[in-house]
């Protein structure tokens, strides 16, 4: 895979109510038998505990291959009759911060220079990575990104706590970099050597381990004697299969109790995050 294909698979993602813009953040495409997807954190869509509610986000997309100035904004309502047109996780829910929004128009991918993740990009329960292993987190920190030629920023990170076992038992991993708000959505990918079809043969591919979330902190921390912990969560790309096999979302109105029942049982599950738009 060429470079700029790898960073074309990434989308700076603006959240809007009506026409006032409301945050920044990042994005991934995921193709899946034949439909495309865009991969986010829910909090980027939704967030009851702060009222953060946009109806659409939008995406600048390139739509020439051999010149990345030529870029075309491409909206993605939110909302349908007032039913939530993304996809949680079936058994998580909202506690798992990542969603998948199906991109509907089926001329997106001809009419627009970009590519996609796929299941085969997806570590294996059978794959793990050793300790420290390098990572890339592509994305837009603080919004920020090659306003040129619509390229995004990488920075560079490591797996901070052992990938094979989910942190606390919850379906994430941690890493060590330094990261900003913008970043939410990003993908976290890593090159590793994967088996081929002939036996003990192995190259070298780019594969997708995680959706970065949120940066990590301890409540008690004292801010006059100690540093941030400069952790981050990093929820397991594999959580994207289980999301996208999801029915499409049902009309079913969600009451104020409801809201905020689901924000009580994020927070427990994220009590240590400082969230990260």
């Amino acid at each position: 895979m060429q470079s700029e294909q790898l960073l074309v698979r990434v989308a700076k993602v603006e959240t809007w109510k009506g026409e006032n813009r409301c945050t920044n953040a990042s994005g991934f495409f995921f193709l899946h038998e034949g439909t495309l997807y865009l991969i986010t954190n829910r909090h980027v869509v939704v967030n009851e505990s702060t009222g953060h509610r946009p109806d659409s986000i939008r995406l600048l997309l390139h739509t020439e291959a051999n010149d990345f100035t030529i870029n075309k904004s491409f909206e993605i309502p939110l909302y349908r009759n007032e039913v939530a047109q993304w996809r949680e996780h079936p058994v998580h829910g909202a506690a798992v911060d990542v969603v998948a929004i199906t991109i509907k128009d089926p001329t997106t991918l001809s009419t627009h220079y970009i590519a996609a993740f796929g299941d085969g990009d997806i570590l294996t329960e059978r794959e793990t990575l050793p300790p420290g292993q390098s990572v890339l987190i592509v994305g837009f920190p603080l919004g920020f990104f090659d306003s040129v030629h619509n390229l995004p920023i990488i920075r560079q990170a490591v797996v901070a706590t052992d990938f094979a076992h989910p942190f606390k038992g919850e379906p994430y991993f941690l890493t060590d970099a330094r990261m900003h708000r913008g970043t939410s959505g990003a993908p976290v990918i890593a090159r590793i050597k994967r088996a081929t079809d002939v036996a003990g043969q192995f190259e070298e591919q780019w594969c997708l381990l995680g959706v970065h979330s949120a940066s990590v902190d301890v409540s008690d921390r004292d801010p006059a004697l100690d540093d941030r912990l400069g952790l981050n969560c990093t929820w397991y790309a594999r959580l994207i299969s289980d999301i996208i096999c999801e029915p499409v979302p049902v009309a079913v109105p969600v009451t104020p109790a409801q809201q905020n029942q689901t924000s009580e049982s994020r927070n427990l599950s994220l009590n240590s995050f400082a969230t990260s738009n």
